[in-house]
C-alpha cells in the first residue's frame, strides 16, 4: 500500500488539524498508519461536529496478496485474462485500505469506480460489482473513461468490503423479491443451472419456513465462480459471495457427487446466515454471539437438506433430521472429546470469521447437534414453532443466547409439572454450552430384582486418561426396551440426569437401549450383559432396533473400543451383523467410527489395526460387491457407493484394490472415462502404491480438488501409523486335542560300551496321549 503524499486530512468542521511538519508515519508492514495532529482530539458529544478521515493511497496486488488479490484465467479465445477480487478478513482489510484495528468498527462506505478505455496492455473489465446498489453511470464525450458511483452501503465492518471486477457474464433467476445471479465466464454459465435451481429451492423453503413475505436481503444476491482454490464461502458477505468454481459447477463428466453435496451444502449453509440476518436487510438483525448463529446456520443447512431430499420427496410434513444429524453429530463428536477443547460459550464475543479453523467444526457442528437433541427432547413441531416465533419477534433487533433461551422456555414448557426434576430447554442448553466436551454414560442393569433397576453414571468421555473426570452435564435421556409391553417411559421420555441416576424398568430379560433416535450428544456404554443381548439381537433380526440406533451402536462400540473402555471380543461381537446390513446410514457411522481408531490417544498398536483391518474386509465384502454390480444412480446411492469403495480400498479390500487399478488402467489406456465417484479412491490407491504415480496426469479443476484430498489422506494414514506403536501379538490358543490315553510298555535294548561289560536292561516307558499343543 502507498499512502499519497500531503492527502492525508483530519478536519473539524472545515479546519485540517493534521500536523503540517510531521504528518504521518506508515508501517507497510504491520500495516499501521500513524497520524499526528496539531492538537488532541476532543471526547465525542451528539452536539458537535464530528471529525473526518480523509486518505487518498495505492494498493497494489498480484497473485498472492492478502484479502484482494489477481486469478489469471483463461478467455474462450485462449487469451489470458484476469480477474480482481476480494475476500477481506479482520486481520486481513488493513492491508487493504487504511481502517481501524478494531475488527467490529463499523462505517459507511461511498464506492466510486473510474472505468478507463481499453488501451495495449492493460486488461480491462465490464463487470464491477460491490456491496452497494449502483446509483448512477457517467460517460465522458470523448471516451477517456466513466465514472460508476454507488450508493452508500449499509453500515459495515471493514471486513465485510467487497470488490470484484472481472469479464464474467452472468446469468440470475428472481425469486419473489429476491433475486439470485451467478457470475462465470460466458462459456462456462450453462455449468451453473444446477447452483441456481438449487438456490431457488433453497430461498423458497426458507420463505415457506418463515412464513412471512420478507427478502433476504436489500438487493440481489450476486455469487462469483472464482477460478481459484477457496474453501466454502466467505462468512459475513451477504450480497457479494465467492467460492470457488469447483464448489459451484456442475458437470457431469466431472464432477463427483461428494462434491456436489458440498456444493449444496456450502450454498445451504451461507443462504441460512444471510437469512438469520444481515447488512443488506431493511430492518437488520444483529446476533451478539456470532458463534451460536454460525451453529443455527448449520443447524438449519442440514434442515433445508433434508426437506429437499435431492428433490425426490415432496411431502409436506416436516421430515426429521436424522441422517444428516447424525453427520454432524459425529463429525462433532471427533474433534470434541480433547482436554484442550474450549466449551462453546468461550468464543462468545469472538466474530465468526476470526474463530480458529480446528474449531470450525467444533463451533458448527457442535452447536447443531446440542439444537438437535433438544428439538428430538421437546418434540419437533413444538421446537420449531418456538424457532421460528423468536426469530420473525427479532427482526431488526439484537438475539443473544440468553434471550433465546428465555423465549424458547416459554414457549415450550406448558405447566411446571411437564419435566421430572424440573428441567427446562434453558437449563439443558447451558449445561452444555458452557461445559467443553461430552459425556459417556454408563448403562448397569441390576437383574436380580423386579422390576430391573437401571443405574446410569455419567463421565467425560476421552481417548486417553488425562480428563476422565465425572461430568455433570444436564442429560436429556431416551431408551427403548427390547420387550416394551410395559415400558413406562419409551414413547417420550421426558426426564434429565445429572451425574448419576437410577430408576426402575421391567426388561424381562431383554436389553435397554439409551438415546432413542441417536439424537442425544453423548456415548452409552452397556454391562456385559446387555451387550451380548444387544449383539444377538443384531445378528438374529436387526431390524428389531432402529436403524438410527443401528447406527449410533456401530459408532459408539469402535469409540469405547478405541478409548479402551470395551473389550475387543464385546466389540466384534457387536459388529458381527454387519455383513448383513445394508443401511447407508449404519455404515456411514461404522465408516466414521473406524476412523476414530486412527485418533490420537486411541488405544491402538499396528498389530491390532491390522486385525481389525482383516475385520473389517470380511463385513466389507458383501455390501462392496453388492454396490459394485449395482447400476443405480440416485443421488443417495452413489453417496452410498463412494463411501463404501472408499473405505473398502482404505482398509484393503484386495477386491476393491483390483477393481481401482484396472478402472485407473482403462482410463490411462482411453478406453473408459473415468468416473468422477471412484476418482478420490483411484488416485489414493495409486499413490498409495510405491509405483504409482500422478505427476504426469493433465488434472482439471475437479480432478486437482479429488487429487489434493486423496494426497491429504494418504499422508493423514502415514502419520498415523508412524505414531502408533508395533505393539503384541495376542497368545496363541490352546486347543485340546481328541486323542485318546494310551499306554505301552518297550523294552530297550542298550549297545553295550566295548570296554565295559555287556548288559540288557529293561525300561519301561509310558507314552500318554493327553495333550498336543498345535500352533497356527
Amino acid at each position: 500500500m502507498e499512502i499519497k503524499s500531503g492527502s492525508i486530512k483530519v478536519l473539524d468542521g472545515l479546519r485540517d488539524i493534521v500536523n503540517q511538519h510531521r504528518p504521518y508515519e506508515f508501517d507497510n508492514r504491520r500495516g499501521k498508519l500513524y497520524i499526528y495532529l496539531k492538537e488532541p482530539l476532543r471526547p465525542y458529544a451528539s452536539g458537535r461536529t464530528q471529525y473526518i478521515i480523509r486518505v487518498s493511497f495505492v494498493k497494489y496486488v498480484n497473485f498472492e496478496s492478502d484479502g484482494v488479490f489477481v486469478v489469471p484465467y483463461q478467455e474462450d479465445d485462449g487469451k489470458q485474462a484476469y480477474l480482481y477480487t476480494t475476500r477481506l478478513s479482520p486481520n486481513k482489510a488493513k492491508y487493504f485500505f487504511p481502517c481501524f484495528d478494531n475488527p467490529q468498527f463499523e462505517a459507511v462506505f461511498k464506492i466510486r469506480v473510474y472505468v478507463t478505455p481499453p488501451r495495449p496492455g492493460i486488461h480491462f473489465c465490464n463487470t464491477t460489482l460491490v456491496v452497494a446498489d449502483e446509483l448512477n453511470r457517467q460517460n465522458f464525450k470523448d471516451d477517456s473513461y466513466g465514472i460508476i458511483e454507488y450508493m452508500p452501503s449499509p453500515q459495515i465492518g471493514v471486513h465485510q468490503v467487497g470488490f470484484h471486477h472481472s469479464q464474467f457474464g452472468n446469468r440470475q433467476i428472481k425469486i419473489g423479491d429476491d433475486a439470485l445471479v451467478i457470475w462465470a465466464q460466458n462459456s462456462k454459465l450453462p455449468n451453473y443451472n444446477f447452483i441456481l435451481q438449487f438456490g431457488k429451492v433453497l430461498i423458497n423453503m426458507i420463505h415457506r419456513y418463515s412464513m412471512i413475505n420478507r427478502p433476504l436481503v436489500n438487493g440481489q444476491i450476486n455469487i462469483v465462480a472464482v477460478p481459484k482454490n477457496l474453501n466454502g464461502y466467505e462468512i459475513a458477505s451477504w450480497n457479494l459471495l465467492t467460492n470457488s468454481e469447483t464448489r459451484l459447477a456442475y458437470i457431469n463428466e466431472y464432477t463427483s457427487v461428494k462434491q456436489m453435496e458440498r456444493t449444496m451444502f456450502d450454498l445451504a449453509q451461507q443462504l441460512s446466515r444471510i437469512w438469520l440476518g444481515n447488512p443488506g436487510e431493511f430492518m437488520r438483525t444483529r446476533w451478539l454471539e456470532e458463534w451460536f448463529k454460525e451453529g443455527m446456520a448449520t443447524y438449519f443447512a442440514y434442515y433445508y437438506l433434508t426437506q429437499h431430499n435431492h428433490g425426490e420427496f415432496k411431502s409436506m410434513e416436516r421430515l426429521p433430521l436424522s441422517i444428516y444429524g447424525l453427520q454432524m453429530k459425529h463429525r462433532a463428536m471427533a474433534v470434541d472429546w480433547h482436554h484442550t477443547t474450549p466449551a462453546l460459550i468461550s468464543f462468545n464475543r469472538t466474530l465468526a470469521i476470526d474463530i480458529p479453523s480446528r474449531y470450525k467444526e467444533l463451533v458448527t457442528m457442535k452447536t447443531a447437534s446440542i439444537l438437535w437433541m433438544v428439538e428430538n427432547w421437546l418434540g419437533s413441531e413444538k421446537f420449531h414453532q418456538a424457532l421460528i416465533k423468536y426469530i420473525n419477534l427479532r427482526r431488526g433487533h439484537f438475539i443473544t443466547l440468553a434471550d433465546f433461551m428465555d423465549s424458547l422456555d416459554h414457549d415450550t414448557v406448558e405447566c411446571l409439572h411437564q419435566f421430572f426434576n424440573g428441567s427446562t430447554a434453558s437449563r439443558v442448553l447451558n449445561s452444555w454450552f458452557n461445559h467443553p466436551g461430552y459425556p459417556v454414560v454408563s448403562v448397569n442393569v441390576l437383574r436380580d430384582r423386579t422390576p430391573n433397576a437401571i443405574q446410569l453414571k455419567q463421565r467425560r468421555f476421552s481417548f486417553n486418561n488425562l480428563n476422565r473426570m465425572d461430568s455433570n452435564y444436564l442429560i436429556p435421556i431416551s431408551y427403548v426396551v427390547q420387550n416394551n409391553e410395559n415400558c413406562f417411559n419409551c414413547h417420550q421420555p421426558r426426564f434429565t440426569i445429572g451425574q448419576t441416576y437410577t430408576f426402575g424398568e421391567n426388561l424381562n430379560g431383554g436389553w435397554i437401549i439409551l438415546n432413542r433416535n441417536a439424537s442425544g450428544y453423548y456415548r452409552v456404554n452397556y454391562d456385559d450383559t446387555t451387550w451380548h443381548l444387544i449383539a444377538k439381537t443384531l445378528k438374529e433380526n436387526r431390524f428389531a432396533i432402529d436403524e438410527l440406533n443401528r447406527a449410533q451402536i456401530v459408532n459408539d462400540v469402535l469409540a469405547l473400543y478405541a478409548a479402551g473402555d470395551i473389550r475387543e471380543e464385546i466389540a466384534m461381537e457387536v459388529l458381527d451383523f454387519l455383513n448383513v446390513e445394508l443401511s447407508p446410514t449404519v455404515w456411514d457411522a461404522a465408516i466414521n467410527g473406524f476412523d476414530l481408531l486412527k485418533t490420537e490417544g486411541a488405544h491402538i498398536t499396528k498389530i491390532m489395526y491390522e486385525e481389525w483391518q482383516r475385520y473389517m474386509q470380511r463385513k466389507v465384502s458383501t455390501i462392496y460387491k453388492r454396490l459394485m454390480d449395482d447400476i443405480e444412480r440416485r443421488p443417495e446411492i452413489r453417496v452410498f457407493r463412494s463411501n463404501i469403495i472408499e473405505f473398502a480400498c482404505s482398509i484393503k479390500h484386495q477386491p476393491c484394490l483390483k477393481d481401482m487399478w484396472r478402472i485407473y488402467g482403462d482410463h490411462r489406456k482411453g478406453k473408459l472415462r473415468l468416473n468422477p465417484d471412484y476418482r478420490e479412491t483411484c488416485y489414493y490407491v495409486v499413490l498409495n502404491d510405491v509405483n504409482g504415480n500422478l505427476a504426469a496426469e493433465n488434472f482439471n479443476n475437479f480432478e486437482a480438488d479429488d487429487k489434493a484430498r486423496a494426497e491429504h489422506k494418504l499422508r493423514e494414514q502415514n502419520r498415523f501409523l508412524f505414531r502408533i506403536p508395533m505393539g503384541q501379538p495376542r497368545p496363541l490358543p490352546i486347543i485340546m486335542s481328541t486323542t485318546s490315553t494310551t499306554e505301552a510298555s518297550t523294552t530297550i535294548h542298550i549297545t553295550p560300551d566295548c570296554n565295559k561289560a555287556t548288559r540288557i536292561v529293561p525300561i519301561f516307558v509310558t507314552i500318554i496321549g493327553l495333550v498336543n499343543l498345535i500352533l497356527r
